[in-house]
């Protein structure tokens, strides 16, 4: 495959020229179809050859119709190289069947296609639920349609202010865990100073992004790398020299090639020759988790400094994500429990949830929290399986459930249920689950483990549904996967190499995968159905008449989470 890429056209071309003409083509594409199937294959394959594109090596003029034969090539090259990331470190995730010259090859472990359902869905629904509150959009359409580009007439200045407030909106839904006012140093400047940065692109993405709508100012911006410099400058506040350390590691150029950096992480491509503009393809960069890329981009080029600055407040700062989370419905939380002084060897809880059920007791779920900047490809994906991360979580929560079983366990639990007791009865049952929360991982590798996991991304938009049910929370938590697998398609693609003709398994683009909206709190049912099982002369331990008791109250552990 690697040598297939290498004799491709695409190599043959004027770096510059072909930058040029495959981000025009790439953008006009999306202005057709902003997230479908032929803008995603397009992307895909720049992906491949961003390090050409930077290099600025001179050549032929390029050949519209063969470069975008080279970059679904490309897209193809991606997808394999994927692949075999995943076969070399996970042997038994992908299968192999070779016949003859046909090689066709799928997923043996359905948790990676899972995964990439979560990430499509997560990205589709998240859209639609964050932007149901807020939508500028039809008016800043009408405001510019007609308006010559780069004009500064009202209608523009009221459309600007306007894609300001849905830039702002945007970065909400983004990976915001850090505090945007806590000056973390990310290595010569601040994660503040990077947000009015990018905050400042981003609007500037979206205006062309706009004007490509409206006004069929379709293609990239090129931008003089020195005037782009003094007009963030002047739009922020931000000092020269520290944009130009932002910008580095923002745009993709021969410096991020020499470092090995996934030109995922990268937005801009900046000219490897003269007059080396910095490019910019309005509808990527709009549509790109900038947060994401700029942490991972830290995270290689400075690992101490990232280890230093950012992971522990980013950890911190995820638990309390979480724990925000479940107290916008109504349950009680405890962060950070340490078990040091009952036995060092036990880990700390991230995080505890405790739900008064009115006709029980108590629900408590004990979080397991691991919060890494999202993964951006198969190769960060894999992390997870390194003993250090997530996989780590499983044996921390193995551990945890050890300890609830042991009566020292439930003596700490209990103390941490409401002191004023159960408003309704004085004996009542606990019932224990676990979760392990991500920051992007739903399960990927980790089928085999009994735990359950998600990401917080489809917990938060869980717990909106769930009206402060706990019930409904963990009906969703334990039955996720099989509707992933309903909704879940695949397809064959097929590309040929060197004589060989190799299919591989694709995700399909189908059915989203929501939650149903639950009502509980908001309108009274809980407490009705709390009044009904007092004056029918019920009581919880008429249900676990089999429960272990512990002095005035009685738990009940579920095993293995069913």
């Amino acid at each position: 495959m690697d040598a297939a890429l290498a004799h491709r056209s695409i190599h043959d071309y004027d770096a510059n020229a072909a930058l040029q003409l495959a981000a025009n083509i790439v953008e006009a594409a999306m202005v057709r179809e902003p997230i479908g199937a032929m803008e995603s294959n397009l992307n895909a394959g720049m992906i491949s050859f961003t390090p050409h594109f930077a290099s600025g090596r001179a050549g032929r003029a390029p050949d519209m119709d063969i470069l975008i034969e080279d970059l679904l090539f490309g897209a193809h090259y991606h997808a394999l190289r994927e692949i075999f990331y995943y076969s070399y470190n996970a042997p038994d995730a992908v299968d192999w069947q070779f016949d003859g010259d046909r090689v066709e090859i799928r997923y043996r472990d359905r948790s990676i296609l899972r995964q990439f359902f979560t990430d499509w869905n997560e990205y589709v629904l998240g859209s639609v639920h964050h932007f149901a509150e807020f939508d500028v959009s039809h008016d800043i359409r009408k405001l510019l349609r007609g308006q010559r580009e780069w004009t500064r007439s009202m209608a523009q200045i009221e459309a600007t202010r306007l894609m300001e407030e849905e830039v702002d909106w945007t970065l909400a839904a983004y990976f915001s865990i850090l505090d945007p006012e806590v000056p973390i140093d990310l290595g010569g400047y601040s994660y503040p100073e990077f947000l009015e940065i990018y905050r400042a692109l981003k609007v500037t993405s979206l205006y062309h992004r706009y004007e490509a709508e409206v006004n069929r100012a379709i293609g990239c911006i090129s931008m003089d790398a020195s005037s782009l410099e003094e007009n963030l400058c002047k739009r922020t506040g931000v000092k020269r020299e520290i944009v130009q350390r932002i910008l580095g590691d923002l745009v993709y150029d021969e410096a991020a090639t020499c470092d090995r950096l996934d030109s995922r992480c990268f937005s801009l491509i900046r000219e490897g020759a003269s007059p080396h503009r910095i490019v910019m393809r309005p509808f990527h960069f709009s549509f790109g988790e900038g947060i994401i890329q700029l942490l991972r981009v830290v995270a290689r080029r400075r690992p101490q400094i990232f280890l230093a600055n950012v992971s522990n407040a980013l950890g911190d700062r995820f638990v309390d994500r979480a724990k925000q989370a479940f107290e916008a419905q109504g349950f009680d939380c405890h962060a950070n429990l340490s078990l040091r002084k009952i036995d060092p060897t036990l880990p700390d809880i991230d995080l505890l949830v405790i739900s008064e059920e009115p006709t029980l007791g108590y629900a408590l779920i004990v979080c397991e929290v691991k919060g890494p900047v999202p993964p951006i490809g198969a190769k960060d994906q894999l992390r997870a399986r390194e003993p250090g991360n997530i996989s780590k979580s499983f044996r921390q929560t193995e551990a945890i459930r050890a300890f609830i079983r042991t009566e020292e366990g439930r003596r700490f639990f209990a103390s941490l249920l409401p002191k004023d007791g159960h408003p309704h009865f004085d004996k009542f049952v606990i019932l224990f689950w676990q979760l392990i929360i991500t920051s992007d991982n739903a399960g990927m590798f980790f089928s085999h483990e009994k735990t359950p996991i998600m990401s917080f991304r489809t917990l938060e938009r869980l717990l909106h549904r769930s009206d402060g049910d706990m019930l409904h929370v963990l009906t969703g938590i334990q039955t996720y996967n099989q509707g992933v697998d309903s909704c879940l398609q695949t397809t064959m693609q097929t590309v040929e190499v060197e004589g060989l003709s190799i299919s591989y398994e694709h995700m399909l683009v189908g059915d989203l995968l929501d939650f149903p909206e639950n009502e509980w709190r908001s309108n009274g049912v809980r407490e009705e159905i709390a009044q009904e099982f007092i004056a029918e002369g019920y009581h919880p331990l008429d249900t676990f008449s089999g429960a272990t008791r512990l002095d005035h109250m009685t738990i009940e552990i579920l095993p293995d989470q069913k």
